[in-house]
């Protein structure tokens, strides 16, 4: 019998975690950007310095390994909002009575000088104070989106009718899980 023969190349099939990370778990630059117009768009209405701090602070959370929610979640929620310039909700699956003062928060930054009270009390679920918070804006040309962050969680943002499209088609390229309002009435019909 004959040895198979050897390669002429050799090669160093050894490499570090960090290396291997980067190689094939780093987020690829179209979603990046895709994340970054994302960001941008959700928080233009806080002005270019808050707008461009949060942006920072979303993509310092995307390394390789991390999914765009992953930076939201540790960008926005853990790191950036402020009061008085909330752009993201984030209710616990069970805590109704976050809903009305998160919402409020929202249309501050909305620019809706309107109070929203919460008709059906803590008694409803969260996502039908969800629900009512969304039809209550729709007649004032905004739209509540909810973003799936992989949580027991609730994420809402405000946003406004004209740039929906733009949002919702950067939120996908970016690759976040996002619902309008009639889907996900449709998830908790029975809630």
């Amino acid at each position: 019998m004959t040895a198979p023969p050897e390669s002429a190349v050799e090669v160093d099939e050894s490499l570090s975690d960090a290396q291997i990370f980067k190689e094939y778990f780093s987020v690829s630059k179209k979603t990046k950007q895709a994340l970054r117009r994302f960001v941008k768009l959700i928080t233009a209405q806080l002005g270019v310095e808050e707008s461009q701090r949060l942006t920072k602070s979303v993509l310092s959370h995307l390394g390789p390994g991390d999914a765009a929610s992953e930076a939201i979640e540790n960008g926005i929620l853990d790191d950036g909002q402020r009061r008085g310039k909330w752009v993201l909700m984030q209710v616990d699956w069970k805590a109704t009575e976050e809903v009305e003062w998160q919402a409020n928060e929202l249309l501050i930054v909305a620019g809706i000088t309107e109070i929203w009270h919460l008709q059906g009390g803590v008694k409803l679920t969260v996502p039908r104070a969800l629900l009512e918070f969304s039809s209550w804006v729709e007649h004032r040309g905004f739209r509540l989106l909810h973003l799936d962050l992989g949580h027991d969680a609730y994420y809402a943002l405000l946003v406004s009718m004209d740039k929906l499209e733009e949002i919702l088609r950067a939120a996908a390229e970016a690759g976040l899980k996002v619902q309008g309002s009639e889907d996900f009435q449709l998830e908790h019909a029975h809630d």
